[in-house]
């Protein structure tokens, strides 16, 4: 066999010779090493996403028992929520003693793992960031984990389920992929677009020394440290899931290495910071901003050049590109500035922009692709129709590399 073939029956079923080369070649932090090397020593396993969530109802209600010590507590209404592109989620009525030790019913929702996802994350790592930015930014109240599934099945965390509205009525085009492309008309623009900035610049401000956050590696300030180990994800990613080599990556893995820049004061980065990750209610107040499950200490040109990609884009009325389908790049980056009180570097900004096409590109034209070829996941259509988004972040990516000095 060649070596790209010997390659390729190694990401389909890896050896444990393999799984050690890949581990030795890409910096990672320690909790990502972990996940990625425990999904590659499960990529054996059969294949086929159970469909039948029911399954779930006896574990979940045993699992809140013992968490709870209520005995007579009951899970009601479990139902599979639709939307979502890494992670199965459930809502479900809980029927139990509340605080004030009354009998009460509450909505509450369940994230959970399916066997391979189009990007592989740790439950408890969002746990983790989720409750530190609670009473910080809108996040959803975490209440239990199982961070290992040893009683759900699969690693999961259960949160509080928040009413709102995550998409507005699309004018022709119906539902948008995570996202992609959305719109929001002038009046929702108006309302929610500060707010969207204001929260980012929140994030980033939290004081993350203070929290309980020992899943994340810390880098050293002042150091490229954090952004070795961002590239690194991805690109092992890449190289783990990928059916097919392409040179267009492999030029992206090797400018972003070159071209590294030094972070001096790492904050929290959300990860996947635009729209489709938001929620606000009737009053238009942002509520909640989900998906967390890439956060990491880095550089908040990170957040900024996720929120403002194209790919994320949707147009106004004129047909003028807006960041996250919300206000032009322009406005997004002064406003960031007024609210933060940091400068947006191009060079940087210009730095994370290559870095998130490279990432995009990694998502859906790599693992997307994986999950639905090795039939792991409940979503195959939605990973398969990925692959197209994916390839187009490679175009993009091109594109940029062109273009950089």
């Amino acid at each position: 066999m060649t070596d790209y073939t010997t390659t390729q029956a190694n990401r389909t079923n890896p050896s444990a010779a393999w799984i050690a080369s890949i581990r030795s070649k890409y910096p990672v932090e320690n909790i990502i090493d972990e996940m990625f090397t425990r999904k590659l020593q499960k990529r054996k396993e059969t294949a086929g996403q159970n469909m039948d969530f029911t399954r779930l109802q006896k574990p979940l209600t045993e699992f809140l028992k013992a968490e709870t010590g209520q005995t007579d507590l009951e899970v009601l209404d479990l139902q599979r929520l639709s939307g979502g592109a890494s992670k199965e989620q459930f809502t479900f009525d809980l029927v139990w003693r509340g605080p004030a030790g009354t009998r009460e019913t509450r909505k509450l929702m369940v994230r959970m793992d399916p066997k391979e996802s189009i990007v592989e994350t740790h439950r408890l790592r969002e746990c983790q960031v989720l409750k530190a930015a609670w009473g910080e930014v809108p996040v959803p109240e975490v209440l239990w984990i199982d961070p290992e599934g040893e009683q759900l099945g699969q690693p999961a965390l259960i949160a509080t389920f928040l009413e709102g509205t995550v998409q507005p009525t699309q004018p022709e085009e119906g539902e948008k992929m995570s996202g992609v492309g959305m719109y929001f008309n002038p009046k929702l623009r108006a309302a929610l677009g500060d707010q969207f900035v204001k929260i980012l610049a929140d994030i980033h401000a939290i004081d993350w020394r203070k929290k309980d956050l020992t899943t994340l590696d810390v880098p050293e300030p002042n150091s490229k440290t954090a952004v070795q180990t961002a590239l690194g994800l991805w690109e092992r990613a890449w190289n783990e899931d990928t059916l097919c080599a392409h040179p267009v990556m492999e030029r992206g893995a090797l400018w972003l290495k070159e071209n590294m820049p030094v972070v001096e004061t790492p904050v929290l980065v959300h990860g996947d910071y635009r729209s489709g990750n938001f929620m606000y209610a009737d009053d238009m107040k942002i509520n909640a901003i989900f998906d967390w499950e890439l956060a990491y200490l880095g550089d908040y040109h990170d957040d900024l050049a996720w929120a403002s990609l194209t790919i994320f884009g949707g147009p106004d009325e004129e047909g003028k590109l807006l960041a996250s389908s919300l206000m032009s790049t322009e406005e997004f980056l002064e406003k960031y500035e007024q609210y933060s009180g940091r400068q947006v570097d191009p060079t940087r900004l210009f730095y994370y922009q290559v870095l998130s096409f490279y990432k995009i590109s990694v998502i859906a034209a790599a693992t997307s692709i994986r999950a639905a070829y090795s039939r792991k996941t409940h979503l195959d259509a939605m990973m398969n129709f990925a692959g197209g988004i994916g390839y187009l972040g490679i175009s993009e990516l091109n594109r940029l590399l062109d273009n950089a000095k």
